[in-house]
């Protein structure tokens, strides 16, 4: 399993990905992720793939991504993380997650801090987020919901 930048090229394996109607309450689709990115360069769509196939979606939020989170100006906001429902209970997410600190490293070398808001009626993402070591460090909103902000330092 990889985690690779989006390109146009890659459309079509966004556009099949299966993400729970549920799941529109606490993130954009994979599809207006891209949308919004075409609009909005600090926006990077990025996806995870295994054998071949696009099995997540996140997009990595830089500039006036996380401002409203963290005053760090070197931190990039972790938005939008969708796994496909075919391929949940896998340990897809959990492996996103344990991957996305190298990743953001080696491709984002100015970034020192990952900054996400979760939902604060998500308990299994917050959990997942706790035990890949991010610290909760205030509340904010987000779209009118309550969210927790996590933030993992990089340096």
């Amino acid at each position: 399993m990889y985690i690779k930048a989006y390109k146009p090229e890659l459309y079509h394996q966004v556009a099949n990905l299966e993400v729970l109607e549920s799941d529109s309450k606490f993130t954009k689709t994979p599809l207006e992720n891209i949308k919004s990115a075409q609009e909005d360069a600090d926006r990077h769509p990025t996806l995870v793939m295994k054998d071949g196939v696009c099995v997540a979606f996140f997009t990595l939020h830089e500039g006036d991504g996380p401002k409203d989170y963290t005053d760090n100006s070197q931190a990039i906001f972790f938005r939008s993380f969708s796994v496909d429902q075919r391929y949940r209970g896998r340990g897809i997410g959990k492996r996103t997650i344990e991957l996305l600190p190298s990743y953001v490293k080696d491709c984002y070398p100015h970034i020192n801090e990952i900054t996400l808001a979760v939902n604060t009626d998500n308990k299994r993402a917050i959990d997942l987020y706790q035990q890949a070591g991010y610290q909760h460090t205030h509340d904010s909103e987000l779209v009118g919901r309550p969210v927790h902000v996590m933030t993992l330092d990089l340096k």
